[in-house]
Order: structure tokens, then C-alpha cells, then sequence
């Protein structure tokens, strides 16, 4: 990781920490900023994707999966936002399937980086056990908002942890003669 990336990661990490302090002080009136923080998330996500796609991966193989992947996304961040009134039940499901896709990635790749011998693959695996946990955390607790605002400024809280502990992680070089 480069030492902008290191940076930027610290401070995004650092912002996350931050809103979500900020939801856990006023959760009632954060339900909609949630939903508006989860569309924006979902958008980005889908514009990188896309942009990643347009620039690298329709040369790689597997290139496709990203763009239909970045589709998916970027629709579901469009309808999101889409929606003013949001039911708290599409909220809760929505916050599920984002930790839940997280969670499962993160333990998929923790088990292929012990495969591989890499130092990594502890943190790996607690971030997804965290993820998962959180996503079964939505859909047993989909009926309180201030539940659903709480769930969601823990996994921000969580994730900005995560982002500031790798910032500060040392990586690993791999040379190919």
C-alpha cells in the first residue's frame, strides 16, 4: 500500500469512527441519513466498479463478473436513493446483504490467505465473523429503528477500526524473477 493510500485510508477510516459516534447520539433523527449514507456507498461502489471494469478488468479474465457485479450495485445504490420514504423492514435487509456479502468475501479470503501462509489471514477472518454477526444481527432485530441505527454505527464503527488498523499494517512485497 502506498503511502497515499496508507493516508487516505487512515483518515476514511478515522470519518467512519466519527459518524458513527454521531448516529449513536441522535439515533432517532439518523435513520434517514443512514439511508442516505447506504445509497451514496452503493453508488460509489458501482461507479469504481464500473470504472475499474472500463479501465482493467474487461482485459483479465473474470472481467465480465465485475461489470455485472457493478451493475448490481449501482442499481441497488439508484433505487435506494430512489426512495424518500424507506420502510425500516428494506433498511434492515439492505444493511444485512451489505454485511453479509462483506462478511462472507472477508472469511473467503481469510481462508485463502492461510492457504497461502499469509500473516494476514487472522484479521481477515475476524472482520468477516464480525460482518456476518452484524448482518445476523439486522434480520433478528428488523422491527426498531434505533436498533437498526445502532447496528448500522456499529459495523461503520467496526469497519472504520478495520480501515485504520490496515493503514497501519505493514504489507508484503512479492517479487517475480
Amino acid at each position: 500500500m502506498t503511502a497515499v493510500k496508507r493516508v487516505s485510508s487512515f483518515f476514511a477510516g478515522l470519518f467512519m469512527v466519527y459518524t458513527a459516534i454521531l448516529f449513536t447520539l441522535a439515533p432517532d433523527d439518523a435513520l434517514s441519513l443512514v439511508m442516505f449514507f447506504m445509497s451514496l456507498a452503493l453508488l460509489f461502489t458501482g461507479i469504481r466498479m464500473f470504472f475499474y471494469y472500463f479501465t482493467l478488468a474487461r482485459h483479465k479474465t473474470g472481467g465480465l463478473a465485475v461489470l455485472y457485479r457493478a451493475a448490481v450495485i449501482f442499481d441497488a445504490g439508484l433505487f435506494a436513493i430512489d426512495l424518500p420514504d424507506f420502510p425500516l423492514v428494506y433498511v434492515m435487509i439492505y444493511l444485512a446483504a451489505i454485511h453479509a456479502v462483506a462478511g462472507i468475501a472477508a472469511i473467503l479470503k481469510a481462508l485463502e490467505s492461510k492457504r497461502l501462509e499469509a500473516p494476514s489471514w487472522k484479521l481477515n477472518l475476524v472482520h468477516g465473523i464480525g460482518s456476518t454477526s452484524i448482518a445476523l444481527l439486522c434480520l433478528f432485530y428488523s422491527k426498531s429503528v434505533r436498533i437498526a441505527v445502532y447496528i448500522y454505527s456499529a459495523g461503520l464503527f467496526y469497519s472504520g477500526i478495520i480501515r485504520i488498523i490496515q493503514a497501519f499494517r505493514k504489507t508484503q512485497n512479492i517479487y517475480v524473477q
